[in-house]
């Protein structure tokens, strides 16, 4: 039987809001960028592996199974953000983990004043450059920048900056491979 979406937006929003509320009372902003990240990152390993997805959605293990098995996975995570995939799990809503990740995003960007900005470079940023980038964003934004920080030696030099709405593409492959497109008209 199809779920209806507005049910399925307040399930989602109340996972959030929980979750949110749990974290920041005990562990502050940092405590949601924390878990924030740490969702993510669970939500990434999931999809990057099948068996683990299948399990988590086998009809022949019980709910308090699907709890167990997500407690004992992730066990290494945050005890809010623990408690509440094993609440998921064990409703059959591990789905919408992804959008309470973007919805706990959401809320540290308006409650919390605080913006993650993903950066990635060649090489690994040094105080003085990291420092640059939060002050500029953070002035364009208004908000306290978090960087997110990634180096990937592929994009050969230059940076690669975004956020939940805006992307900046300054790498030097980018501009290597826009150059070969021009040069091919």
């Amino acid at each position: 039987m199809p779920t209806n979406r507005l049910v399925v937006k307040e399930q989602i929003a109340t996972y959030t809001s929980l979750l949110f509320e749990a974290v920041k009372n005990d562990g502050g902003p940092e405590g949601v960028l924390r878990v924030c990240n740490e969702a993510k990152t669970i939500v990434a390993a999931i999809r990057g592996n099948a068996d683990l997805d299948a399990t988590l959605k086998d009809p022949g293990y019980t709910p308090e199974q699907k709890a167990s098995i997500a407690r004992d996975v992730f066990s290494q995570a945050s005890p809010a953000l623990v408690s509440v995939i094993a609440l998921m799990a064990e409703r059959g809503e591990l789905d919408y983990l992804s959008r309470v990740a973007d919805g706990i995003e959401e809320r540290m960007n308006d409650e919390l004043n605080m913006m993650v900005v993903d950066v990635t470079t060649a090489v690994e940023l040094d105080d003085h450059l990291r420092d640059l980038i939060k002050k500029k964003a953070g002035s364009e934004s208004g908000k306290t920048i978090v960087l997110n920080e990634r180096v990937d030696k592929s994009i050969l030099g230059g940076i690669i900056m975004s956020t939940k709405d805006e992307r900046l593409d300054a790498s030097l492959l980018t501009q290597v491979e826009k150059t070969r497109e021009t040069l091919k008209k």
